[in-house]
């Protein structure tokens, strides 16, 4: 009897070999350090621009150039709508595109250079135009530049989806070059600080950085897009151009990640009012780069901490977590001023811990958009890189534009008004009730409003569990396809899956499968 009930064990080594074997190819390298050098660099320079675009084009156009703060949160609604609907088209574009560099390395390449022209071209001064011509100007240039970026953006995100079909050095990659990124975000900040001590000119030292940015940025891009390799070919199939659209809706787990993350747009009203809170209610411009050093510090170590607490809790999980954790620590930043924490430093202290979750929320979204194409190619059998990472270009834009636009709502509400004189070095004053309302919209409005992102993630379906069920099983199909095309494994089985699809019985036609 006992013979008998051990009888089975004889066939677990059988087990674990094909287990030992799945786990091998869902493993094995392909990424080599220059790789995630060069394609770090190339981040960290794109990151430059937009942190230089982002961080300073509205106070630029609102206290430099003299455009009230309505008429610029418009522009930015419009134009980053408009921008954000030619990501679908990009993505099908790029996902269309083939050639012996790959179908995304030659846009980054070769759009580098427009877009650093046109980055500088947003700081060129305007001062003596008239009211209509500064709002012309500031219309034409950044709807130029937002199609350049498109350009480059697109590919930029999507080349992590093919440079390895390990996720694990794809996560890797991700976390390194996002984090060095996050370095990026903030040179302006320091070459604009570093420029002040020497000019309180803000036009001319704003036009400076931009040009060092905007020269040197061009040049780490292409260097990022002529070194790394894309690894993973693309599907035969080419898509059409109004396919990221439909994508969109089909993919229901990526769908539920974009809009998701498109209600993160409050979480970034918290980096986009230091600038006001500095200046208006601490009467120190100079303060900017100590309130932003800690949050960009801690942000960082976050973006390092992604991938390791990844392996430890489900993405789903750790965006929730890691959610949570934010707004509560806003919160506390909000309590310890209104008790009297009035302290620049005490301020900007605490701003660490709750910048440290903003880290990991910049990571995940993009580890779990490479989790949703794994699950579609599992589905249907095709990659979808480029529309993916268009629609997350195209989620990053819409929310960019939202938070401008309650970003200006906001100042309009609270009664913010431009002080005169502001360059020649008057301090501005403003009443207690507007700068009450900015460190509302600095801690507060963000904390609260933060929360709503968590509601569509609830539904999220795509566990560590089933993503390495779904890594295994893609594992095998491109083992067997390596062999069919090499010819030593027997055509019949992809023959009998051929036959399957015409016949009716087996469908990847793209409808959505959860």
């Amino acid at each position: 009897m006992e013979n008998t009930l051990e009888e089975p064990k004889a066939i677990v080594p059988e087990e674990d070999s094909a287990e030992g074997a799945d786990e091998e190819l869902i493993n094995r390298k392909y990424l080599t350090v220059k790789d995630y050098i060069f394609f770090s660099m190339a981040q960290f320079a794109s990151s430059a621009i937009t942190g230089l675009v982002q961080g300073y084009l509205l106070f630029y156009y609102t206290v430099c150039v003299g455009i009230a703060p309505t008429a610029v949160g418009t522009m930015f609604l419009v134009s980053k709508i408009f921008d954000a609907l030619n990501d679908p088209l990009m993505g099908a574009i790029v996902d269309r595109t083939r050639t012996r560099w790959g179908k995304m390395r030659p846009y980054l390449i070769f759009g580098s250079v427009p877009w650093g022209v046109l980055a500088i071209a947003l700081f060129i001064p305007v001062t003596g135009f008239s009211s209509g011509g500064k709002i012309a100007y500031m219309y034409i240039t950044y709807l130029a530049y937002t199609v350049m970026g498109t350009l480059v953006g697109v590919p930029m995100g999507g080349l992590p989806a093919v440079a390895s079909p390990n996720m694990h050095e794809r996560s890797k990659l991700i976390s390194i070059s996002r984090t060095v990124g996050s370095v990026g975000e903030q040179s302006a900040l320091v070459l604009i600080s570093l420029g002040l001590l020497f000019s309180q000119n803000y036009t001319a030292v704003y036009l400076i950085v931009a040009i060092v940015i905007g020269v040197l940025g061009t040049l780490f891009q292409i260097l990022g897009g002529i070194s790394i390799k894309e690894r993973l070919e693309p599907t035969i199939e080419k898509p059409h151009f109004l396919d990221g659209f439909k994508y969109m809706f089909k993919n229901k787990q990526f769908f539920l990640l974009i809009l998701s993350n498109l209600l993160t747009f409050f979480r970034n009203l918290v980096s986009a009012a230091i600038i006001y809170v500095v200046n208006y209610i601490f009467n120190n411009g100079s303060l900017q780069i100590w309130f932003s050093l800690p949050g960009a510090i801690a942000s960082m170590i976050g973006m390092l901490l992604a991938p390791q607490l990844k392996k430890k809790m489900d993405s789903k999980k750790l965006f929730i977590l890691a959610t949570i954790w934010h707004s509560v620590a806003l919160a506390l930043v909000f309590m310890v001023y209104m008790v009297g924490g009035t302290q620049w430093y005490t301020i900007a202290a605490i701003m660490f811990i709750a910048m440290m979750p903003v880290g990991i929320l910049n990571v995940v979204p993009h580890l779990m958009a490479t989790d949703t194409i794994d699950y579609w190619e599992e589905k249907t059998g095709n990659r979808c890189e480029g529309i993916t990472f268009a629609l997350m270009s195209l989620r990053s834009k819409v929310s960019s534009a939202f938070k401008d636009y309650f970003l200006a709502w906001l100042l309009a509400f609270f009664m913010f008004s431009q002080p005169l004189s502001f360059l020649s070095g008057h301090k501005p004053v403003q009443s207690e009730f507007t700068k009450s309302g900015l460190f509302l919209m600095y801690t507060l409005i963000p904390a609260v409003l933060n929360l709503i992102s968590i509601v569509p993630m609830l539904f999220y379906k795509l566990s560590g569990k089933k993503m390495v069920e779904i890594q295994s099983k893609l594992a095998q199909r491109r083992e067997q396809e390596k062999a069919e095309l090499d010819g030593t494994v027997d055509g019949g089985t992809i023959a009998a899956v051929s036959d399957a699809v015409a016949a009716g019985t087996l469908h990847i036609d793209g409808e959505d499968m959860e």
